[in-house]
């Protein structure tokens, strides 16, 4: 564990590899004469598990795609692990044939047609510059020319592959989708449980676009990818421009408001006073009047 410390961007392409410096360590574990006997059983036992688990890598090529894929390790890592020729044999072909569904089509220009019967000649002149062209294509595939290039160092495959995504773009989106499947289902399974948790009893009433957003959002933040302090000033900034505006509005809008109810206060008064000096009554009659009416 300490080698290999809990990292939540652990690949399915490390499986192999790991496997194997697992297993070499044991061996030695086992092997070593100066152990205690109980310690060298249980690297035995340790090896009879790992040797379980190796063995069903072979039910899936994307082990052994992750392998080929990876510019550090390519043939030449099989080899170093004593692969026998005809599982490596097995493991290019199988690449190859999956190759073929990422691989651009070639599209052969059209035969002129002929206006005589002399442009015979001239058309299969053209065929043989078809058929010349279509080999230098074929040699000059995207994934035999990477499989020639001997192996280098590279520590980060999915970067290297980034790189390169503009000389060999379908081979690189190949190398996409086989390089970064999970070792494992806990990432997806914790996406799903915070899908859940962010799909309450109270928000049903989310789009799948912002639930789809907060899960992606949340995970970057877990990932360390999301700078708080820009968080925090991006927040701000756009509190401002959303709140000052509307502030100064409402502010003009409430006192307008207030303006316009005092006016209409003063008028109704007035005409309430007027009303009573016409008929008679004194300031204060009406409501005593309307008292004794209600008594009634």
């Amino acid at each position: 564990s300490r080698h290999y410390p809990i990292n939540p961007k652990h690949l399915f392409l490390q499986v192999i590899p790991l496997i194997d410096d697992l297993h070499a360590w044991l061996k030695d574990v086992a092997a070593a004469g100066t152990n205690h006997l109980a310690v060298r059983h249980a690297a035995q036992q340790g090896i009879s598990a790992l040797n379980k688990y190796y063995s069903l890598t072979d039910e899936s090529h994307i082990s052994r795609f992750g392998l080929l894929l990876h510019p550090m390790y390519k043939t030449e890592y099989m080899r170093a692990q004593e692969w026998p020729a005809s599982w490596i044999a097995v493991s290019l072909d199988l690449i190859r044939g999956v190759w073929k569904k990422y691989a651009p089509k070639a599209q052969a220009p059209a035969l002129a047609q002929a206006t005589d019967p002399t442009s015979l000649r001239s058309r299969l002149n053209q065929y043989k510059t078809q058929m010349r062209t279509a080999t230098t294509t074929a040699t000059l595939d995207q994934l035999e020319c990477y499989l020639a290039q001997e192996p280098l160092s590279c520590e980060d495959p999915l970067q290297w592959w980034e790189e390169k995504r503009a000389v060999w773009p379908e081979l690189a989106k190949m190398a996409f989708d086989y390089l970064s499947i999970p070792a494992t289902s806990v990432d997806v399974e914790r996406a799903f449980s915070y899908g859940r948790r962010t799909v309450s009893l109270y928000r049903h009433s989310l789009s799948s676009d912002t639930i789809r957003a907060s899960i992606v959002f949340g995970n970057r933040c877990i990932e360390g990818l999301v700078d708080d302090n820009e968080l925090v000033a991006m927040i701000k900034a756009k509190a401002g421009r959303a709140g000052r505006p509307r502030q100064a509005v409402s502010e003009d809008e409430d006192s307008h408001s207030e303006g316009e109810g005092e006016d209409e206060d003063e008028d109704e008064d007035e005409n309430r006073v007027d009303g009573a000096e016409e008929d008679g009554f004194a300031e204060g009659t009406e409501v005593a009047y309307l008292d004794e009416n209600m008594i009634l």
